[in-house]
């Protein structure tokens, strides 16, 4: 149908306009005869300035996940993704160096990607950048579902799980520059190919003109004809005393009527260099970085006055776009609307001593920093009493009286201790218990539905007589209501032990992401082994015999598991909300494991990890940790105000 409404000419104007509405948008030759690649880009020193600016900007600054609370946003370090995209990507790559990376191949080919490891129960654990040159965008044809065909060169790895390397749209963040549509963003060395083929060719030529300049500021002159030994003669001898710029301004000896004139540099040769200055300026416009921040200082900026409001331009126009991108597109890892990735470029936008201090005072004054926050930005240690937040007497609404506490005399305050523990098992008994009767139950009912079906069909799967999913969401329902009243339960006595309060809610959205992952992990091994009872005749009998060892053993084990994780988790929580500053790794056991051990005392930042062994953890019973750190463990933490 196309080429019949071509040679009946319906259509034509249409396509001529479609061709004609842009340039084209590929290809890698220029006017100035250069063929223009992102590597070879990146040899004109404008374009590697920019982009190592931006780079290197964007990755040094300081990020977190945040949680949405109706109008407050409070840090929220407890998703499995948030240490991997703000500490520790994967184990051999800083999460710095990263976003440096993304960054980098964002600002050369306009894409960039990262591949999402995941655990058996689908929870993130590592990212691992990938070149983009390594990456083909496709889509199918019947559903229009994105894939990416990953070809690792061989100087890439990744742990790619999927067959051929196809990955699907969710296992794969796909950062992207600006674009006009389609999957893929533009390039911005490709759209202005022009402008860097110029650099290019103007690097080049000044080289050249170093390297060939053999004259010492002027033209040497003969009168008559110089025979071919006397040519040769002359001119190896100049050569030899004036060729390069190291040679230049030399005595010339002349001889013979020879005759020097002073010259001048070429009109062609002087307006050259003026192309090569006016192209790093307009390399800094591509980038939109200003020009004197890649040493084009010649001309005035239009950026401020001040070194401070040059920043401040530079944040605002060109590093936020690019940073807002990757916290848009970060945000599908968290795979909830009320979590999010914010970088934080105060670090960029600090004044001077004067202004800060000036604007500590006022925010101080107001009553809306402490004198601990204060301290905290300019990296200073807490002080005893300085949580304590200022209130102007007048503060109150016109015609109201003066508040109640400042009317009466000034109140006790009220005692706390200086540290609290986290409880251990053997503290928690009826938590255990209960676990371990709710887990059985299920366990026991699991079992009936499989030997049932399993009855209605003796040749089903194991994927058949079990329905996965439903399973899922029955056991995350069991294990989100005793995690919710464990954890209130634990998170009180905590906070309430440091003179704080708890608010279970806040906790609600890691505790539902926790418990799904359990079940996930909980019913795949359950599915594991139960398709192993299926290569005998007598499968009904060894299901039952599988399900009752579940319901006894399984359930004591995974009871204790939970309860060990809760428990921290909700005393972590418990001792965050009421100010508490640092934990301590404590060890109880009289034969305890020899990480564990070396351990023992270590004192990190409430939201800083515990290096034990070779792994990192938040907590005791972290899953984090990995199986062989957590089996058998009974330390405790110690919070410390």
């Amino acid at each position: 149908m196309p080429l019949i409404r071509r040679l009946l000419g319906r259509g034509a104007g249409r396509q001529e306009r479609g061709r004609k509405s842009l340039p084209p948008l590929t290809g890698l030759s220029t006017a100035a005869e250069v063929t223009v690649t992102p590597e070879r880009a990146l040899q004109v020193a404008a374009v590697y300035s920019c982009i190592r600016l931006l780079a290197e900007t964007g990755s040094m600054l300081p990020s977190g996940v945040f949680q949405r609370q109706g109008a407050s946003r409070v840090p929220f370090d407890e998703h499995p993704a948030a240490p991997l995209l703000t500490h520790q990507a994967n184990p051999g790559l800083p999460a710095g160096e990263m976003w440096a990376q993304v960054l980098g191949w964002m600002l050369l080919r306009g894409n960039s990607a990262v591949y999402i490891e995941r655990s058996g129960g689908g929870m993130p654990i590592g990212l691992w950048p990938i070149a983009w040159t390594s990456v083909e965008p496709r889509r199918a044809q019947d559903t229009g579902e994105l894939v990416y065909k990953v070809t690792l060169a061989d100087d890439e790895w990744a742990p790619i799980r999927e067959d051929d390397g196809l990955v699907r749209a969710e296992n794969l963040l796909h950062f992207r520059s600006f674009g006009i549509g389609g999957v893929e963003g533009l390039s911005p060395i490709g759209m202005a190919r022009q402008a860097v083929g110029t650099g290019y060719a103007a690097t080049s030529y000044i080289g050249g003109f170093f390297a060939r300049d053999a004259s010492p500021g002027g033209i040497v002159s003969v009168p008559g004809n110089l025979t071919d030994g006397q040519y040769e003669r002359l001119t190896r001898q100049w050569k030899d005393l004036h060729e390069g710029f190291d040679k230049a301004h030399r005595l010339a000896v002349l001889e013979g009527g020879a005759k020097w004139e002073h010259t001048t540099l070429s009109p062609a040769d002087a307006q050259f260099l003026e192309v090569y200055k006016l192209t790093r300026a307009e390399i800094a416009g591509i980038f939109g970085v200003p020009p004197h921040l890649i040493g084009d200082v010649e001309r005035s900026t239009s950026w401020g006055a001040g070194i401070e409001q040059q920043s401040l331009g530079y944040v605002i126009y060109s590093l936020l776009p690019w940073l807002t991108r990757l916290e848009r597109t970060a945000g599908r890892l968290l795979g909830d609307p009320g979590l999010y990735l914010k970088f934080n470029p105060d670090a960029l936008l600090r004044g001077d001593i004067t202004q800060r201090f000036t604007a500590y005072a006022q925010a101080r004054q107001w009553g809306w920093m402490s004198v601990n926050e204060i301290r905290a930005k300019e990296d200073e240690p807490p002080i005893e009493g300085g949580d304590e937040y200022l209130q102007p007497l007048n503060m109150v609404p016109a015609g109201s009286p003066a508040p109640a506490e400042q009317r009466s005399l000034p109140r006790a305050p009220q005692l706390r201790a200086e540290t609290a523990e986290s409880p251990s098992v053997e503290d928690l008994p009826a938590w255990v218990t209960r676990h371990q009767e709710q887990i059985a139950q299920f366990f026991a009912e699991q079992g009936e539905r499989a030997t049932a079906a399993l009855g209605l069909r003796p040749d089903a799967t194991a994927a058949e007589i079990i329905d996965e999913a439903a399973e899922n969401e029955q056991l995350t329902e069991i294990l989100l209501q005793l995690a919710r009243g464990l954890v209130t339960e634990v998170g009180t006595l905590t906070a309430t032990t440091l003179g704080g309060t708890f608010a279970a809610d806040q906790t609600l959205a890691a505790l539902a992401a926790g418990a799904a992952a359990t079940a996930a992990n909980i019913n795949a091994s359950t599915l594991r082994e139960l398709a192993h009872q299926f290569t005998v005749s007598n499968a009904p009998a060894d299901v039952l015999a599988m399900f009752e060892r579940m319901t006894q053993a399984r359930a004591a084990q995974l009871a204790k598991a939970r309860v060990n994780y809760l428990s921290n988790f909700g005393s972590h929580e418990g001792a965050k909300q009421a100010g508490a500053r640092t934990k301590t790794w404590r060890v109880w056991d009289p034969n305890p494991r020899p990480t564990h051990l070396a351990a023992d005392g270590q004192t990190v930042g409430l939201r800083e990890f515990f290096t034990i062994g070779s792994h990192q953890g938040r907590w005791p019973h972290d899953y984090l940790l990995g199986v062989d750190e957590i089996a058998g463990c009974t330390c405790r933490l110690q919070f410390n105000l």
